[in-house]
């Protein structure tokens, strides 16, 4: 196993991120009136 605790937890971070930047079509539909 190459990884180390710390690269996993940066990587998931990292995953995460990515992640939350996506709007998906539930969040504009509930969302996009309030805008």
């Amino acid at each position: 196993m190459a990884d180390s605790p710390h690269d996993f937890l940066r990587n998931k971070k990292q995953e995460w991120e990515e992640y939350r930047s996506e709007v998906t079509p539930f969040e504009l539909r509930k969302n996009l009136p309030v805008l």
